[in-house]
């Protein structure tokens, strides 16, 4: 059990950070203006980014700590899939299509090639 309660503690933590830094780059949006929300896209990119490089990095040196307070906390925190959610579907119901649907194309694309683009320059960096 002491085990259980130190991976928890390490999650809540790297959520909590996490979820500051999410909260940071949307009061940084609100001083900007911008015409729509990027600040969810934004902090998806730099989550799937910083997934791809931590993956990376454990493959050399496996630290279950690690990967439980960066990638399960800090990242999860950091993240806002329910946000890009309720943001698409706001758009929808607008009936702005085509905004709803290069927002949804940026957020998985962006993601997943920010993660896969940490992943590899991470692994070549490390061999």
């Amino acid at each position: 059990m002491p085990n259980l309660m130190q991976n928890l503690l390490l999650v809540m933590l790297g959520a909590s950070l996490g979820g500051a830094c999410r909260y940071l780059f949307t009061l940084i949006e609100t001083q900007l203006s911008p015409p729509i929300q990027i600040s969810t896209l934004l902090v998806n990119i730099i989550g799937g980014l910083l997934a791809g490089i931590i993956a990376a990095y454990l493959l050399s040196k496996p630290d279950q700590a690690l990967r439980l307070f960066l990638i399960v906390g800090f990242c999860g925190g950091l993240t806002t899939f329910s946000s890009f959610s309720l943001e698409a579907m706001k758009l929808l119901q607008n009936r702005e299509f085509l905004t709803a649907f290069l927002l949804i194309i940026f957020h998985f694309i962006g993601a997943i090639g920010a993660t896969f683009i940490g992943f590899i320059v991470t692994q070549r960096f490390i061999s």
